[in-house]
């Protein structure tokens, strides 16, 4: 009975053994997929689809394009931007030369007269045994010639804003700068004329109050208006001295050569800016 169940329990434990042999080689499942050979996998790795340098060199060559496109595009408007400010500066600057033409004009017509009273009052200075009527016009010129010589009122102002802001780099063409720059350079030629116009008039001021009368000069002016009228009393000069007359006339003689001086210069500035104004609008094509 013993050696029956140990023969059982023998083929029990070489069951078991066999069991463990053919577990490794079960039957070939064909619904399984086989495994792939390494080799094979890797090589086709290697031989994947990818970009070649030609695609990325594409690439940076249109990144490129597009920066380069938008540069320009931005140049183009900026380009565009100083132009529209260059075309309104040139229009201030044409208005600013057409009010110095009429300011210029008009100085030229009291240029004018002043010298016409200077002339006249060095003739009735040298007149000897004056009329009673050539004394009256003789108080009434002089008293009258300063205010003719008044000093003109130039507009400055696209020119200086311009040049203190630098704006003048807008202005494309070398050419048209020097136009400009020439035009108010010229223009402070003026300024010193008219500077040394008012020393000359400041001594004739000196000079005339040791020839003529103030108490007649006083009753000449209307005080409601301003108005000078010749005067209707007694307009002799409180001197006959020689000397003193001659220092007089010697006096406005400089004075009115000062003036035709001056007279001939605003002609060219006037012609000048006459000039400017007819080049700006053709260059810039501006309307009327």
């Amino acid at each position: 009975m013993s050696e029956e169940k140990n023969k059982n329990i023998e083929d029990k434990n070489q069951n078991i053994g066999s069991q463990k042999e053919d577990h490794t080689h079960f039957p070939e499942d064909t619904h399984a997929p086989k495994p792939e050979n390494m080799e094979t996998h890797a090589h086709h790795l290697h031989k994947a689809p990818g970009k070649k340098w030609s695609h990325y060199l594409f690439e940076f060559f249109m990144l490129f394009f597009a920066v380069f496109c938008g540069f320009l595009a931005e140049n183009i408007r900026e380009h565009k931007v100083e132009r529209d400010r260059e075309k309104e500066y040139i229009r201030s600057l044409v208005e600013d030369l057409k009010a110095d033409t009429t300011s210029l004009n008009s100085y030229a017509a009291n240029q004018q007269r002043a010298m016409e009273a200077y002339d006249s009052v060095i003739f009735l200075l040298d007149r000897q045994n004056k009329t009673g009527e050539e004394q009256k016009r003789l108080y009434y010129l002089v008293r009258t010639a300063l205010r003719f010589n008044d000093f003109p009122v130039l507009n400055e102002d696209t020119y200086e804003q311009m040049k203190s802001s630098g704006n003048l780099r807008l202005l494309h063409h070398q050419y048209i700068t020097d136009s400009v720059f020439h035009y108010y350079f010229k223009l402070k030629e003026i300024g010193l004329t008219t500077s040394q116009l008012l020393l000359r008039q400041q001594s004739l001021l000196e000079i005339e109050g040791e020839l003529f009368s103030g108490s007649t000069f006083q009753s000449m002016i209307n005080k409601k208006t301003f108005q000078i009228s010749e005067p209707d009393r007694n307009s002799q000069l409180i001197t006959n001295d020689k000397k003193t007359v001659n220092k007089c006339m010697v006096a406005i003689h400089y004075l009115f050569s000062l003036t035709l001086y001056s007279l001939n210069a605003i002609q060219r500035h006037i012609n000048e800016a006459h000039r400017l104004i007819v080049f700006l609008k053709k260059e810039y094509h501006l309307d009327e």
